[in-house]
């Protein structure tokens, strides 16, 4: 057991004793209330006992009293005196002189007083029967008037009993509240040590409480840490196998160049292109840590994107003339908003020159600056082959590559919209990919 578990318990266990100490001086401090110093009883029950047998009496005689305590609405009638003026019981039950002595004085007492007193006790009462006999009602504190059934037990049994039945109620509370915390303490071990696939709501169950809710917290993430991890162990694949590749063709370019000197002036350009490949990669490669890893936090600044834009559609447009194509921009909404400027930059420049790349000859590259209830929106749309729908969402993935391009066209690393995505997603946008209905892909960019 852990020490929360003893805290609850010990913590429960004192509230409940305290509780109960409380209840049972409550108790017997009524219940001394009820009884004066005289040794008859004064409570409330005990006047309006008196009060329905002394009317009986004064009505019905003895035998109408009699049968009033025969018939008592009750399991358990009061044990009432009904004395005579020679101190007998009408009754036939066994006078306690003590207590009949004090009910005399105690009467003589009311009799000095007003009835409307607050103070005059009519516990004891003084009745005239039918027959012209005078008795004197009341109930001795020391007969039980108010006994119930016979105890069974001793109240020293009863009180252990209660303080066990305490004692038992905390530790199966305690342990309730504590079994959700050792699965949850035992699952982050497991994760810990590399199980991946810990969780915590198997154990739990359906308890529908705050800690059920932890746990579901905890398996939440869990799953992220997962797949975070999946996706680094992936990435780190990917980068292994693209920077193979250059790092191959440049030692088959150094070996070739050993063994034909007639070919060193190839062998070296070849050297000098997979160098600025793997010097790009590598750029690329450093870039998406910085974005995933947070680090990348220059100053932000005012940004207009109608200029960024047009900027951009300048420079692609240039290198589409050599390619047979173009790149058209179109502002229907000027916007400004804060942010790095370069960050944003390469987002749109990786989005529109892979539109360009992809883009059927003799068509456009169309950039649009919109807007979409007063939110900034960027859309980039080509004419190529598009992309798969269940594909979409897979390219943001780094390295990813999407199966059915054209052959006949550059590939890339597959960084460049995982790049977008993230630097855009710093600035707060979304960005989105759809077929346009008359071909070609859409990419949609809203800032929020």
């Amino acid at each position: 057991m852990g020490r929360l578990f003893w805290k609850l318990f010990i913590s429960l266990s004192i509230t409940l004793v305290l509780i109960g100490i409380g209840i049972g001086g409550g108790v017997y401090l009524h219940e001394q209330h009820e009884r004066n110093a005289d040794g008859i009883q004064r409570d409330r029950r005990a006047e309006f006992a008196v009060g329905l047998i002394a009317n009986a009496l004064h009505h019905g005689g003895v035998a109408g009293a009699r049968d009033l305590l025969t018939n008592w609405p009750g399991q358990y009638p009061p044990r009432a005196m009904i004395v005579d003026a020679d101190g007998r019981d009408a009754l036939g039950q066994t006078v306690p002189q003590d207590a009949l002595a004090k009910a005399r004085a105690l009467l003589e007492r009311n009799h000095g007083r007003d009835h409307d007193d607050d103070h005059d006790n009519r516990s004891v009462r003084e009745v005239k029967a039918p027959d012209d006999q005078r008795y004197i009602v009341f109930l001795p504190a020391d007969s039980n008037a108010y006994a119930g059934p016979p105890r069974m037990l001793p109240i020293s049994a009863q009180i252990a009993i209660a303080l066990l039945a305490s004692l038992l109620f905390s530790a199966i509370f305690a342990s309730y509240m504590t079994r959700p915390i050792r699965h949850l303490r035992k699952v982050s071990t497991r994760l810990a040590e590399g199980d991946l696939d810990a969780r915590v709501v198997p154990f739990i169950g359906n308890r529908n409480d705050e800690l059920s809710e932890l746990g579901a917290d905890f398996d939440f993430m869990a799953g992220r840490l997962q797949s975070l991890i999946d996706a680094q162990r992936q990435l780190l694949h990917d980068v292994s196998h693209e920077l193979r590749s250059p790092v191959a063709r440049m030692r088959l370019a150094a070996g070739l160049a050993q063994q034909q000197p007639e070919k060193l002036q190839l062998a070296l350009e070849r050297i000098e292109r997979e160098t600025e490949r793997l010097d790009e990669l590598l750029g690329q490669i450093l870039t998406l840590a910085r974005l995933e890893s947070n680090l990348n936090r220059d100053a932000t600044e005012k940004v207009s994107l109608d200029e960024l834009l047009a900027e951009i559609a300048e420079d692609v447009g240039f290198e589409a003339q050599a390619l047979n194509r173009s790149v058209r921009f179109k502002v229907e909404h000027s916007a400004e908003l804060q942010g790095q400027r370069e960050l944003l930059r390469r987002a749109f420049e990786n989005i529109i020159r892979n539109a360009l790349k992809y883009t059927a000859e003799n068509t456009a590259v169309e950039i649009t600056l919109t807007a979409d209830a007063k939110k900034p929106v960027v859309l980039i749309r080509d004419h190529g082959p598009g992309i798969p729908a269940a594909e979409l969402d897979k390219v943001f993935q780094p390295f990813y590559r999407v199966s059915e391009k054209d052959k006949s066209q550059p590939t890339g690393y597959g960084l460049g919209l995982a790049i977008a995505m993230r630097a855009l997603k710093k600035h707060a946008a979304t960005l989105a990919l759809n077929n346009a209905p008359d071909g070609g892909l859409l990419a949609r960019i809203t800032f929020h």
